[in-house]
């Protein structure tokens, strides 16, 4: 639903729909590849590779599972003629989402999120670069909160436990363009970052009507800031037991070579060497792309 209240424009949506990023669901079917060939086993034994197949937890092999949304949020606009700058507000919560989780057996849980924004426009004067045409000043602020987050601590370690995706997180965007030559030359310059991740992005650009025939368009992205984000990703995990046990999470016992103490299934020791692939979702969607910086050159004719 959509309308207008005196001068300000407002929205009420809802919907349902599958997630468009996929989710990843570990605890699929895999061999324990620490029984040796020829060596009885629960069945089903692979009598070539060993082991039996079976559910495997905190084993990070994942399916992909796109989940169903629902989602509600408003939306207002409006426009503050004193500092003649245009505002909007978006909000929205979502239900439905699941995140990386390295604290569950199928290494994800659900989660409620909000998500909200705020965007600033304002055409300015500055003189001293043009002193007949203003320039566009626009700034964004995304904001995104997991209602249901977990976070822990390894106490052997110190390492990151839980939720891979950050409880609070913001991004924020800025756009700086020009206009010259009646508007046949447009600089700008976007830029964003992401605050939890340390993660920075700068793309400056420029579109040049040459004629009514010829536009060429230059365009680059340079990353900047922290890429890795050091998380459990599972590799300290007593995901096949008795085999993967260790000191710590078998109580000794695996020092002295004895199974796992009884009912463990995972350590919480956590790693501070593992980042792939849960830490790219700690990473944002900048500092994953860290080192993938471009440039762009399009030239188009119309006739």
């Amino acid at each position: 639903m959509e309308g207008v209240f005196k001068s300000v424009g407002f929205s009420f949506n809802a919907l349902t729909f599958y997630s468009q990023l996929p989710s990843l669901r570990a605890g699929v079917p895999s061999r324990n590849p620490f029984y040796p060939v020829g060596v009885a086993a629960i069945p089903p034994f692979d009598p070539l590779f060993g082991g039996t197949l079976a559910p495997r937890p905190w084993v990070p092999a994942f399916d992909i599972y796109f989940p169903r949304l629902w989602l509600v949020g408003t939306s207002f606009d409006f426009y503050i003629d004193q500092i003649k700058s245009a505002f909007r507000v978006e909000l929205a919560f979502t239900n439905g989402e699941e995140f990386a989780d390295t604290s569950k057996p199928r290494l994800f849980s659900e989660s409620n999120v909000i998500r909200w924004v705020v965007g600033w426009d304002r055409p300015t004067y500055i003189r001293f670069l043009n002193q007949n045409r203003t320039f566009l000043l626009s700034a964004q602020i995304f904001g995104q909160h997991l209602l249901n987050h977990e976070y822990g601590e390894s106490p052997i370690s110190g390492a990151h436990i839980g939720f891979v995706d950050w409880e609070y997180n913001f991004i924020g965007t800025f756009l700086f363009q020009g206009f010259y030559m009646n508007d046949r030359l447009q600089p700008r310059l976007i830029q964003a970052y992401d605050v939890r991740a340390q993660a920075y992005v700068v793309s400056p650009g420029i579109d040049w009507l040459i004629t009514n025939n010829w536009r060429m368009t230059f365009a680059a992205n340079l990353k900047f800031g922290r890429g890795r984000n050091i998380v459990d990703d599972g590799r300290t995990s007593n995901s096949l037991p008795p085999f993967t046990c260790t000191a710590q999470n078998g109580a000794g016992a695996a020092a002295a070579g004895a199974p796992c103490a009884p009912g463990i299934t995972h350590s919480s020791i956590g790693s501070r060497v593992g980042f792939e692939p849960l830490g790219r979702f700690r990473s944002g969607p900048i500092g994953m792309a860290q080192h993938e910086d471009e440039l762009q050159l399009l030239l188009r004719y119309r006739f």
